[in-house]
């Protein structure tokens, strides 16, 4: 698969966001606009760090370039392409958090477990009181599916 790495330049600043896609050029510079359009009408809650300067300086302030093609063999060699090409930019840049950062996944998983060691109990807690509270449902569902089963048919089958 042919993979791009572009940077978006403002017309108004120095700064600039490193990307990457599979699509043609013309299209993502698309989707970035309408992406923004939708966060700044409040339609959903994800932030890419260039929509504030979308904002300031406007989302036609911006161009789309090609740095290089790359020849991967998934997303996410092209996202540690990415990554690389983010670090050559490290001073004009806007871009926050790395698309490829094996190490950030390893600290996540180990984050989360030790949140469930440390609130192991209270969690068991709210897993028993959500039992209690649905428990007559839980029951005529098994009872549903037992009886699919008894008859020969599948549990989605009414």
């Amino acid at each position: 698969m042919i993979g791009s790495i572009y940077k978006l330049v403002c017309s108004q600043s120095e700064m600039c966001y490193i990307g990457s896609t599979f699509n043609i050029l013309k299209h993502r510079m698309i989707g970035h606009r309408s992406q923004y359009k939708r966060w700044d009408e409040g339609n959903t809650t994800s932030v890419c760090a260039l929509y504030p300067y979308s904002r300031k300086y406007g989302p036609y302030e911006f161009k789309i370039m090609l740095i290089k093609q790359y020849d991967v063999a998934d997303r996410h060699q092209l996202h540690a392409y990415e990554t690389l090409w983010i670090n050559n930019f490290e001073k004009t840049r806007v871009n926050r958090a790395p698309p490829f950062a094996p190490l950030k996944q390893r600290m996540q998983k180990e984050t989360v477990k030790r949140y469930w060691r440390a609130y192991r109990e209270e969690i068991y807690e709210k897993h028993e009181l959500y039992n209690e509270l649905h428990r007559d449902r839980r029951r005529s569902y098994h009872l549903h599916i037992s009886k699919a089963y008894q008859m020969g048919g599948s549990s989605h089958e009414r």
